[in-house]
């Protein structure tokens, strides 16, 4: 057995550097930067601190409790599929490493995660180096470690699941070398398909890039002389028939998770598709030489910036004399020139880079395809290296003049990420290499480990100055939110076992449901299927391309989608007179938060964020409190389904009329005649101004300082003269960057993103109060669009809301993808009526016979009924996915054969690659 270990060691130790290495490097920056364990620090910044955390949190939930989860899930806003999701964060076989930890540690999951992918990175680069290339030693794992720690990586960590796309590219470049030189592609075809699955997303990537690699590399192969030409086309025809046929096999081989991902991208991101060709060129090409430098980050580089292509000096320089090396055919190098002039006006043009990045212009993260620009460079630079005697006099001049000049140029530019000392260590780095490559033909025994601890330094020095210019969200805050939340929402669930939904005045993300498991509203992700996002736009809520922020809700809306329960922060606004001073107490809920102030002492200053002013909850029955929350329950709220009037199906969902639109549902469901006010539109009693001059047209009013310098302001005011609820609209122009809200003297929370006119909820049990808007320019103008104050019929509005619950499916059974109950329609009803997503995935049996489902104000699923009483069944099953599960099947079964054939064939070496040499 020590003989064993031994021997392992002693073939494998530059494999084991290739891994361990980049592990220790980045764990000792995670140290130095107080990551936890080690301190208050965390990964988590931009979406993963605002998405990924919580969707991995819902990969915990999906396997040790409700695997159902898995198809279809009432997290995901007011419900979604779900296998989309999976297939864009979820589905990497290393997630299955967040098991091991318990909830209350994701974040430490995390860390362990992001070290574990970076390692792999470098193991599997070097694993190709040794099995394609007779990669060993110290410089296989320098450049191992060029790419395990290239820019790319360090930058988009945070983007963890496209980790694996850079861990398996080189496996896939190792299947395409065997499919080239052995005629074998079912390494190829398999890791293809697991990087597919893993992220498709950036695969799709890897599989433009492996179009270009495939021709690059069947370029340079040498063909045996006995061969004649007509022979060595038929031999290439062949190997790109190989080609083609593994890689739909391995296309084939994720299709069960490709299929209804596809199904699912049709209604969600690549609805927003749009095939209009941008022909310029986003930047000057030169100006892309400023991430070539040590450090050359900060975070406006990430909505905003240049292609991360930094991969170390030693990579670069050996790449460089890549062109100019005899030892690879000439045609090679001319095709391997041709890609890189591609990959660089890629880099640049805006109409290839939408190509990149499968038709769509990113929203953040920019040129999310250069890593395969950096693998392409950092391999050829390897191969150079190996087949390189040392630098020429001629490649030492031009290594050394293209080196200055490219520092000069940087420092000309006055790039802000770029700072003069950056410049001028990376010029050390690079004349420090360029002695050592001078050198080389002495084969002095320290050579390689000089030029290995020169990249480990180098690389190292990136990733420290790029990650400490970003800022993460603190442990303790994190965890201190995280267990209230989970402890609150545990206790509301235990107390109500029903169907219903939950929302809050405050948020740490728009996924806050998926990290405590309860269905909700608000909702962000990029597989977010577009209706749902457009029908809360048009009902005045913020929203945009893959996110809803439930922060403009009213009385109507609150009970149209079932939140029987709103968590907000401590806020005397909402507490009532007559309750001022009472505690609330309900003892078996406080006796379920006793663990609270425990979570509370981890960071007693912590502060909720919040979203939204909402007076609506004084309507709202307070039953429980903790230091910081009070926890209310919506007498009003409607269950998933209920009956209704048809007349709901010819509502049309206009845009930028969310009064009108919210009014005209609730006439629709409950069959009230046209001229029924629900909203009621009213005069501000008065306005005052101050040191702004007003211009008006009919719904815009532009507001100007007088005087520059001076607070300027406009208040609206009025005396509210019943105790129903009191909104004011307001259009989509007005950001926070443009004024400060203020009611009755105090800050109006507004969640600042959105493109629809809103609605802005102002009073409720207000009567006879003076309520005033106070709209605080921070700029010289201010227009005010769309500005119209209405009170809901309170009477109205109950009585409507009576008739729906009463007609209210009672719900037996529930889980993601099964509802069951029963519900009793009237007469004038003759449609069952559902908070619930339209999509094909659901199926509806009436007393268990199928029943047809039609789409209801464009987005939401609707049954038409019979009056009478009735066992009703909501069934989902994800679109495609048996067929996908069948076309699985089916390739596995050929690659199988495949494989098997070739096996039995007798292997002709007619092409010598670089593992033979």
């Amino acid at each position: 057995m020590q003989f064993s270990i031994k021997s392992f060691f002693y073939k494998q130790w530059p494999l084991l550097l290739a891994f361990f290495i980049p592990l220790l490097i980045m764990s000792g920056i995670y140290i130095i930067q107080g990551v936890y364990p080690f301190g208050n620090g965390s990964l988590m910044t931009v979406d993963l601190g605002q998405q990924y955390v919580d969707f991995f949190s819902y990969y915990r939930q999906t396997f040790f409790e409700d695997p159902s989860s898995f198809y279809y899930s009432f997290s995901k806003a007011i419900g979604g599929d779900m296998v989309g999701l999976w297939a864009y964060y979820l589905t990497s076989p290393f997630n299955l490493l967040f098991l091991l930890f318990p909830h209350s540690q994701v974040s430490l999951a995390i860390t362990c995660l992001t070290l574990l992918k970076i390692s792999l990175t470098g193991l599997s680069f070097g694993w190709l180096l040794r099995k394609a290339f007779n990669g060993n030693g110290f410089i296989l794992a320098a450049f191992s470690i060029s790419y395990a720690l290239m820019g790319y990586t360090i930058v988009n960590q945070l983007n963890v699941m496209w980790l694996d796309g850079l861990i398996f590219l080189p496996l896939i470049a190792l299947g395409v070398e065997q499919l080239l030189f052995q005629k074998k592609g079912l390494t190829y075809s398999l890791f293809l398909a697991l990087a597919l699955f893993s992220n498709y997303y950036i695969s799709y990537m890897i599989c433009l890039f492996l179009i270009g690699y495939f021709l690059f590399r069947l370029t340079g192969m040498s063909y045996s002389h006995s061969l004649s030409f007509k022979e060595k086309v038929k031999e290439n025809f062949q190997l790109i028939g190989l080609f083609l046929w593994h890689s739909l096999l391995g296309a084939g081989l994720s299709a069960i998770l490709l299929l209804p991902t596809f199904h699912s991208l049709l209604g969600s991101k690549a609805s927003y598709t749009k095939l209009v060709f941008d022909w310029e060129l986003a930047f000057p090409f030169h100006e892309m030489l400023s991430k070539l430098m040590i450090g050359a980050f900060n975070f406006d580089q990430m909505p905003t910036g240049y292609p991360n292509l930094f991969i170390g000096s030693l990579a670069l320089v050996s790449f460089g004399c890549y062109f100019s090396n005899r030892a690879f055919p000439f045609r090679e190098r001319i095709t391997a020139l041709l890609l890189m002039i591609l990959y660089v006006v890629s880099m640049n043009l805006k109409a290839f880079n939408m190509v990149w990045h499968a038709m769509q212009y990113p929203i953040w993260y920019p040129y999310r395809f250069s890593f395969v620009v950096c693998f392409f460079m950092i391999l050829n630079g390897y191969r150079s290296f190996m087949k390189m005697e040392g630098l020429r006099p001629l490649e030492t001049f031009f290594s050394v003049i293209l080196v200055t000049v490219i520092g000069i140029s940087v420092y000309q530019g006055n790039y802000d990420f770029v700072y003069p000392e950056q410049i001028i260590l990376t010029i050390v780095f690079s004349l420090l290499i360029i002695f050592l490559l001078i050198v080389k033909p002495q084969q002095y025994r320290w050579l390689a480990l000089i030029l290995f601890l020169i990249t480990a330094v180098e690389m190292g020095t990136n990733a420290q100055i790029d990650l400490s210019r970003l800022s993460y969200v603190k442990q303790d805050s994190f965890s201190t939110y995280q267990k209230e939340l989970d402890t609150t929402i545990a206790a509301i669930q235990k107390k109500d076992a029903g169907f219903y939904r939950i929302e809050k005045t405050f948020l740490r993300s728009k996924n806050d449901s998926f990290q405590a498991d309860f269905p909700s509203v608000s909702h962000f992700s990029s597989t977010f299927e577009k209706e749902i996002p457009q029908l809360f736009g048009r009902l005045g809520f913020p929203v945009g391309d893959g996110f809803i922020a439930y922060a403009n809700g009213t009385l109507v809306t609150d009970a149209l989608f079932g939140i029987k329960y709103y968590i907000s922060e401590q806020n005397e606004l909402y507490r009532l007179p007559e309750r001022k001073d009472e505690l609330l107490k309900d003892a078996s809920l406080l006796k379920q938060i006793e663990a609270l102030p425990a979570a509370e002492m981890v960071n007693p200053a912590f502060q909720l964020s919040l979203m939204q002013t909402k007076p609506d909850l004084r309507a709202y029955q307070p039953f429980a409190e903790t230091t910081r929350t009070v926890l209310y329950q919506n007498p009003y709220a409607l269950p998933l389904a209920f009956g209704s009037n048809k007349a709901v199906l010819d509502v049309a969902a206009e845009s930028n009329q969310p009064i009108q639109l919210q009014e005209e549902l609730l006439r629709g469901l409950t069959g009230m005649p046209s001229q029924t006010k629900m909203f009621v539109p009213l005069d501000f009693t008065s306005t005052v101004y101050q040191n702004v001059s007003v211009s008006q047209t009919s719904q815009r009013q532009m507001y100007t300082k007088q005087i520059s310098n001076e607070e300027a302001s406009v208040t609206f005011q009025f005396k509210p003269e019943t105790n129903g609820a009191y909104y004011v609209t307001l259009g989509p122009n007005v950001k926070e960057e443009d004024t400060a809200i203020y009611l009755n003297g105090l800050p109006f929370t507004q969640y600042p993103t959105y493109r629809d006119v809103l609605v802005l909820n102002l009073a409720n049990v207000n009567k006879g109060d003076t309520i005033t808007i106070k709209f605080s320019l921070k700029k010289s103008t201010l227009l005010l669009e769309d500005t119209q104050l209405y009170q809901l019929d309170q009477t109205a509005f109950t009585s409507a809301i009576d008739q729906l619950q009463q007609s209210g499916m009672d719900i037996t059974e529930h889980s993601n993808v099964r509802i069951k109950g029963k519900v009793t329609i009237q007469e004038d009803q003759k449609l069952l009526f559902t908070s619930i997503p339209y999509s094909q995935g659901w199926t509806v049996k009436i007393d268990g016979i199928p029943a047809k489902t039609e789409k209801a104000v464009d987005s939401l699923l609707a049954v038409p009924i019979k009056s009478g009483t009735h066992t009703v069944t909501f069934q989902y099953r994800t679109p495609w996915f048996k067929e996908g599960m069948i076309l699985s099947l089916i390739s596995a079964l050929l690659l199988l054969i495949t494989h098997l054939a070739v096996l039995k064939t007798k292997n002709y070496h007619l092409f010598k690659g670089e593992q033979n040499d």
